[in-house]
């Protein structure tokens, strides 16, 4: 053991050099990418009902990445402190566990109801790959979040890459051997494996694993709860709307149905993929600008409209086109994919707003701005108004009346500064 640990780099600094940023980069573009063609392989090699379904597994399996997410952003701060010196409290894998234990045996709870509406094809592999892979990926998020704690970034980026072209290995091993419903599901679960391969020949990952936070068991449970707390809100909108479609859409046409869980999914990514890379330097302008947060949002704020008005009106025209090429059965009305990808625009300003407010220490807005949000859209959903209609009202004023909670906040905060500074 002393021997593996004299081949450890020991740890470098937290601040990205230009060739690590650029991994960190290239990994976040090859996951977007594979996203896009995992979905197209679905659609396009299987039948309707089972290619809407696999869009709706695939939605479940990356709305549970985005909640269990909240562990790495925990890990990164808490490994991190530690390296600038706070005083180490318990290693960071085991309250990691614990949570993931929690979120498992909600997803056990739940799969009665998951499988009957959600994943009826497949739900004998798709149900215990998520509860073994909720397992699995909470011990990988540790993995991944304190590699970033500790500031190795190659190895935090080579890490992000490797999970995404090992799935993308198995698709494709699914594919050549005969698609099957069953076979992508557990190609698209058995990824997090990559987390024992890389514990198995990397010594930096073997001892970014048994890092610890800084602070004892109990606070650090209670802190990752409360970061899944607040990812488990953003997933409900960004990444497991199209099962949470599925599920309130059961027994509809499933080429209507899949064609919406598709349409959502493709209109997400033009404006929020770039605002993914964007919200580390949004961080640091906000910090730079705590007593004027309104006028150092306005411009970005207005940017954002600007571009779903574009992307809104160009997806009128190319919507009816564009996703018949996934799957010739599927067909959007125009005007649904168009303000598909104009609401797109209110879930990047709520995210953009949501990091002003966490950049301001205002984790409890944050929490409940995305709280709101995904509480109206789920109600509208569960109306009884026709589905393409609900869907783009779900999308458009649940981001919306989220961000105006967060926006109030702003605003109430401005003028009690104002006022301060005149006294």
């Amino acid at each position: 053991m002393t021997a593996g640990r004299q081949n450890v780099p020991s740890p470098v600094s937290g601040s990205l050099s230009r060739g690590s940023a650029s991994g960190v980069a290239i990994a976040a573009g090859v996951a977007a990418l594979s996203n896009f063609v995992i979905m197209f392989l679905g659609t396009r090699t299987l039948p309707a009902a089972a290619g809407t379904e696999f869009l709706a597994f695939w939605s479940l399996l990356t709305g549970m990445f985005g909640v269990v997410s909240g562990v790495q952003n925990e890990t990164t701060r808490a490994v991190g402190a530690v390296d600038g010196g706070s005083a180490p409290g318990v290693r960071a894998i085991a309250p990691a566990m614990v949570v993931g234990a929690i979120v498992a045996v909600l997803v056990l709870l739940l799969s009665p109801v998951i499988g009957h509406r959600i994943v009826p094809l497949s739900a004998g592999l798709a149900l215990p790959g998520l509860v073994v892979t909720t397992l699995a990926y909470a011990a990988y998020v540790v993995l991944v979040g304190s590699l970033g704690g500790h500031g190795w970034w190659s190895h935090y980026a080579s890490l992000l890459c490797s999970e995404v072209v090992l799935r993308m290995m198995l698709v494709g091993a699914v594919l050549a051997t005969g698609a099957r419903l069953g076979g992508y599901v557990l190609a698209c679960c058995s990824a997090t494996a990559i987390l024992f391969i890389f514990l198995a020949f990397s010594a930096r990952s073997r001892r970014a694993i048994g890092s610890r936070a800084d602070a004892p068991m109990g606070m650090m449970v209670r802190k990752n709860l409360l970061a899944v707390l607040s990812t488990s809100c953003t997933a409900v909108l960004v990444t497991a709307y199209g099962a949470i479609l599925k599920g309130v859409g059961h027994g509809a046409d499933p080429l209507l149905l899949g064609g919406l869980i598709l349409a959502v999914s493709l209109t997400r990514a033009p404006i929020l993929i770039p605002l993914t890379a964007f919200t580390g330097v949004a961080i640091k302008v906000f910090l730079g600008h705590r007593d004027a947060p309104l006028q150092a949002i306005a411009k970005p704020v207005g940017a954002l409209l600007g571009l779903g008005v574009i992307g809104g009106a160009a997806a009128w025209f190319v919507g009816p086109w564009f996703v018949p090429f996934f799957n010739s059965g599927y067909h959007i009305q125009s005007w649904v994919f168009g303000f598909l990808t104009f609401s797109s625009a209110f879930i990047a300003i709520l995210t953009l707003l949501g990091t002003l407010v966490l950049a301001l220490d205002a984790h409890w807005v944050y929490a409940l701005g995305w709280l709101v949000a995904s509480v109206i859209a789920i109600a509208i959903l569960l109306t009884g108004i026709e589905l393409s209609l609900r869907v783009v009202l779900s999308l458009l004023v649940g981001p919306l009346v989220g961000s105006l909670v967060m926006l109030g906040w702003l605003v109430v905060g401005s003028r009690s500064n104002r006022h301060v500074v005149r006294n």
